[in-house]
């Protein structure tokens, strides 16, 4: 019941800041944009008119994708090798830029203009956690990839293809739960950094992930929310779409305004989710994780304190 009282809290909290919506849908659309610019220079020539067009046109993709990476001449190298790869950094960094913007907005703290205040005393912060939830990602990523490997090989000894299946759905689910618990961790230290502003991130991170761990009857299901709400709409989407043959422009055109559609309802989605982390930090009391420890700088104002107090006791003394 807790998770869902921070996730109806945190569609709220959205739904009063309805305004940050189009610059999450215009975020993954303009790299988006220009991935497709690249993609139809290439494939333009090769496609044309062609049976492969169709297909694709039919939502019949994948085949096609996988033909044009396996022929000898490569239209996609172009494409993956540096368009992808670079959108990919300007993604990501965009992506932070946006989120230390709609944090400080949905803490609905006064200021002028909080989504650009926010970007601009909260990127740094915000970029440094990113680079230890990548780090984390990696090292997680190798030790499912690792399960995926032993249980081909398992299966190539067996000649038992199931083995294989399981080995796959068994990364993927170690992967959810280990990497849910960082991912957590990530947001609400964000989100405790720029509600106290404080700047130990590397400190925050892992405090917010041991707080999450303790915490599994809010996380848990808070999480399983932010699976299963872009999944369920991908889902609608997918079973529409797959009837729908696109033969014409007009079809074109209508099959771009239904996927842009569907990204402004998830952005919406998103920007709801992360009024859900919100409502949970302040539920959980609004914790200081990036509180740097002021212990040394204790000592060091209690010492010169106690000397002089020392010293003007034995004054008063030989008086």
């Amino acid at each position: 019941m807790q998770a869902v009282y921070c996730v109806r809290e945190g569609f709220q909290i959205a739904s009063r800041h309805k305004r940050l919506i189009p610059v999450l849908w215009l975020a993954p659309l303009i790299p988006a944009l220009v991935i497709g610019a690249i993609a139809a220079a290439n494939l333009a020539p090769a496609l044309g008119k062609s049976l492969f067009a169709d297909q694709a046109l039919s939502n019949d993709w994948f085949p096609v994708l996988m033909e044009f990476r396996t022929s000898p001449a490569d239209a996609l190298r172009e494409i993956v090798t540096r368009g992808l790869s670079t959108m990919a950094v300007l993604s990501l960094v965009v992506q932070v830029m946006i989120s230390a913007g709609v944090v400080e907005t949905l803490l609905e703290r006064r200021s002028d203009h909080p989504f650009v205040l926010g970007i601009r005393r909260n990127f740094l912060r915000f970029l440094r956690t990113t680079g230890i939830l990548l780090v984390l990602t990696i090292a997680v990523s190798v030790a499912c990839g690792l399960i995926v490997k032993g249980s081909g090989k398992l299966a190539a000894t067996l000649a038992d293809g199931r083995i294989d299946l399981l080995g796959f759905g068994a990364a993927a689910t170690v992967f959810i739960i280990l990497w849910a618990p960082l991912d957590l961790a990530a947001d609400l230290s964000r989100i405790s950094a720029v509600r106290h502003e404080d700047r130990s991130m590397v400190k925050g991170f892992f405090r917010a992930w041991w707080t999450v761990i303790r915490q599994p009857g809010l996380f848990v299901p808070l999480y399983v929310f932010f699976l299963v709400l872009p999944l369920a709409l991908t889902a609608i989407y997918s079973a529409l779409r797959s009837p729908w043959s696109v033969s014409n422009v007009m079809g074109i055109v209508a099959l771009v305004i239904a996927q842009q559609a569907v990204m402004i309802v998830r952005a919406f989605f998103k920007l709801g989710l992360w009024g859900a982390e919100v409502s949970a930090f302040r539920d959980l009391g609004e914790p200081r994780w990036c509180r740097r420890r002021t212990k040394n700088k204790e000592r060091r104002t209690k010492t010169p304190a106690l000397v002089e107090g020392l010293a003007e006791s034995s004054f008063d003394a030989t008086l």
